[in-house]
């Protein structure tokens, strides 16, 4: 259960996501999906229940509002090295060029980027070296078509289990295999993508 102040969003939820699901979360702005997100990643803590996770699973969590990640002192470049990946620099240079960072701007300070650079930053490193279940929030705002595209491909070929909530219609039918209707406090699975739903 959960609850802010008087608002209840989940009571007595079940909930269940089994690995490598690509499941997405739709529903009203409003109706939980970020909370439920969020409780998963473990930002939020729940009032009654509790989470119980698979063997071995690592979660990476993007949210556009969780940019405390980053350090700020770091280059764009090191900073994506920091997730612990044996890539080499011209395969991160081409990677961090997938988000829109390109030539000169992988040796930008981190403390300097946008919201939006810095999100985009979040998503590379989480690719650098994925967790085998990935947790996002809006990943494709602030990416140009190409970019989404990029990143629709790299989640289509991603071996993991991945939750994400999504405005993008292309994105969503891409890439989720399944979805999760979230309303009044209650959420339904629909054993299919977008279109099934």
């Amino acid at each position: 259960s959960k609850s802010y102040g008087d608002i209840q969003v989940y009571r007595d939820l079940d909930f269940e996501i089994v690995q490598n699901e690509k499941a997405v979360l739709m529903g009203e702005n409003g109706a939980g999906k970020s909370t439920l997100l969020k409780i998963l990643a473990g930002a939020v803590p729940l009032d009654s229940g509790r989470i119980k996770l698979g063997h071995n699973v690592e979660i990476g969590y993007f949210s556009q509002t969780r940019l405390d990640v980053l350090h700020p002192e770091n280059t764009v470049i090191n900073e994506a090295f920091s997730a612990g990946s044996n890539i080499s620099t011209e395969d991160m240079r081409s990677l961090l060029g997938v988000f829109l960072f390109r030539g000169d701007d992988v040796e930008k300070k981190v403390g300097v980027l946008s919201g939006g650079e810095k999100s985009r930053l979040i998503l590379a490193k989480l690719l650098v070296n994925p967790p085998n279940f990935i947790l996002l929030d809006e990943p494709t705002t602030h990416l140009d078509i190409d970019a989404v595209e990029a990143l629709t491909n790299a989640f289509k070929s991603y071996q993991g289990t991945l939750c994400f909530i999504s405005h993008d219609i292309f994105f969503v039918k891409e890439v989720a295999t399944k979805v999760f209707e979230v309303k009044d406090g209650r959420i339904r699975k629909f054993e299919g993508g977008l279109d099934y739903y």
